[in-house]
């Protein structure tokens, strides 16, 4: 009877509402007050905890490091002792039978990071970096109510509560998937297949909030391109336009896109942000619905480990431009555009000879840019999207057009929805029942392997080709220019060499990083004028480079190279086949571009 007993207590315990209420008295100041408060615990000591790092993001972060003013107290108001045993957990003494009362503080300025910020205009509240948790609270409903300034307005993917300003999360893990931004906002409703959508818009900027409507409208019908069914009932789109901050994350049933609040104006900014909203749109079925088992379900106190990030990251920002294409929310020139984009980074991409996507996968969290990063190692994003579009043409290819990469993704989301998980044999699976082919040896190759990729092969399926020639009547597609491998950057008057691409001119020169170019062929350099002085040289001559290293003054002979002088272009081929019209339907959902 104690055993069943002690099991009913514990049960209780941990199903229980936890009571969140987070306070904004001082936004000028970035700052917060949090109440949590637990129904009893049934341990003498329990460790309270911050995640060590938030979901969209594989990285570790210091959420932990604006927490002060920390103070435990049961419910007769008694304080009781605590201490932290690491960066992100508290732990609470003589804690047993008792309800308990956490507060603290939470300092608020990481806009960028996308986890907290506060200001005299708005919070922005991803759970993990402000609300902590026990281990028998991660699976209680979580009530929130926020004490915000009378003009300020909230918006989350949460359940609304029985005010205006109080959510409800049905656990921990649905309240650190779905930020709250509460302020001085733009908000917008439409409805679209039974669904309700809501556009959060804070700060100010030359964006057209209802151009953003109408289009996100269009946008997010095309889900039923590639999965049946949807996994939410509301969605939320929030945007910061803002200064300082870029990028954006997928949430559970909402994503956070921030951007420069002058860059969505022109085509080419508003054409990047209905892409950011497409990607994250595509992610609320990619990875919030289906995700690989070594992220099911979320630790957040150390790193998640899977060979399977690419298809999480990669392959998103492949579905990203079905959506797209298929409402028309860009043109199939823009798409020639993009992918000519993802060609041309791949071709100046050393670091595809050095580690495979599936590697790059399980290294995401140690992931390195810059210099070393660009020669050694792969990005789950734009190598996952190649990785994506061969798989995607393979599958096109065996069934006869009758199947796609999309219908994979649709038998991810129907056998293998959380809990779930999948792994790659689980892939492999459903790619053999779509096509009745074995991809043990194709995954081997392009995936835990470093393929190289034949883009004319590729494109030529589609009725597609590469060009550099400048326009349709060009004739000077041969044209080259110099080519030396190095990128430089202007600190105080000193080019300094910022990267050098792995078996270039300047790599065999043996230039590198930090180096401080003075002089060509003997002849100073002024400020950043190293790429006018390379117009006076053809490529195969060979010129002298004078730099400090160290401060000590080196010369060393380069031999230049050539790359096209203009920009890679994809256009379709001028009398492409009734196959090759219907391969590139397939693929993107629409016509084939008749050349002009």
């Amino acid at each position: 009877m104690i055993a069943i007993s002690l099991f009913f207590t514990q049960l209780i315990s941990a199903n229980a509402s936890v009571e969140v209420n987070i306070s904004v008295e001082q936004p000028e100041h970035h700052l917060a007050n949090v109440e949590l408060k637990f129904e009893q615990v049934n341990e003498s000591k329990v460790n309270f905890y911050l995640p060590t790092w938030r979901t969209g993001r594989y990285e570790t972060l210091n959420l932990a490091n604006g927490i002060r003013e920390f103070i435990a107290q049961d419910s007769q108001g008694n304080v009781l002792s605590w201490h932290k045993i690491d960066k992100n957990t508290w732990q609470v003494s003589d804690a047993q039978n008792k309800k308990i009362t956490l507060t603290y503080q939470v300092y608020a300025n990481q806009l960028a990071k996308r986890t907290r910020h506060i200001d005299d205009s708005h919070a922005f509240l991803d759970s993990s970096a402000v609300i902590m948790y026990s281990q028998a609270s991660r699976s209680s409903e979580h009530i929130v109510q926020l004490s915000v300034p009378k003009l300020w307005k909230s918006f989350s993917g949460l359940e609304s509560g029985n005010n205006s300003h109080q959510f409800i999360a049905h656990d921990y893990d649905q309240l650190v998937d779905s930020p709250i931004e509460s302020g001085i906002n733009e908000h917008y409703q439409f409805s679209v297949d039974n669904r309700q959508y809501e556009l959060v818009i804070w700060g100010e900027g030359n964006y057209d909030s209802a151009k953003m409507v109408k289009d996100l409208q269009i946008l997010v019908k095309q889900s039923k391109h590639v999965w049946q069914g949807y996994p939410f009932k509301r969605y939320v789109f929030m945007v910061h336009a803002t200064s300082g901050a870029r990028g954006a994350t997928e949430h559970v049933n909402s994503t956070i896109i921030q951007r420069s609040r002058f860059k969505f104006s022109t085509r080419k900014d508003y054409l990047s942000f209905i892409a950011v909203a497409a990607h994250e749109f595509v992610h609320t079925w990619n990875v919030k619905q289906y995700r690989p088992k070594g992220i099911v379900p979320y630790d957040y106190q150390q790193e998640n480990y899977s060979n399977l990030l690419w298809l999480v990251e990669g392959s998103t920002s492949y579905l990203q431009y079905q959506l797209l294409l298929r409402g028309n929310l860009m043109t199939t020139d823009e798409f020639f555009t993009a992918l000519a984009k993802r060609i041309t980074a791949h071709a100046h991409k050393p670091g595809k000879e050095s580690q495979s996507v599936a590697q790059a996968s399980f290294d995401a969290w140690i992931s390195e840019g810059g210099d070393y990063g660009n020669n050694h190692s792969v990005n789950i994003y734009s190598e996952g999207f190649l990785a994506s579009w061969l798989l995607d043409f393979d599958i096109l290819t065996k069934t006869a057009l009758s199947k796609s990469y999309r219908n994979a993704h649709n038998q991810l989301y129907q056998q293998h929805r959380l809990p779930k998980g999948y792994d790659e044999q689980d892939v492999l699976s459903i790619l053999e029942q779509i096509t009745g082919d074995d991809y043990q040896v194709w995954w081997q190759k392009n995936i835990q392997g470093t393929t190289k990729i034949n883009f004319n092969l590729l494109l030529a399926k589609a009725g597609l080709k590469m060009s550099y020639a400048k326009n349709v009547k060009d004739k000077s597609s041969e044209q080259s220019k110099v080519w030396t491998g190095l990128k430089t950057k202007l600190d105080n008057h000193d080019l300094i060499v910022s990267s050098v691409e792995k078996n270039s001119p300047a790599w065999d020169a043996g230039l590198t990083t930090e180096d401080v170019i003075v002089a060509i062929d003997g002849l100073r350099l002024l400020d950043n004028e190293l790429d006018n002085r390379l117009k006076d040289f053809k490529p195969k001559q060979t010129i002298t480079v004078t730099y400090f290293r160290r401060d000590k003054l080196i010369t060393s002979r380069l031999k230049l190279a050539a790359i096209p002088k203009n920009k890679l272009k994809i256009i379709p081929i001028a009398k492409a086949s009734v196959e090759q019209k219907a391969f590139f339907k397939a693929w993107t959902g629409v016509d084939f571009p008749e050349k002009k």
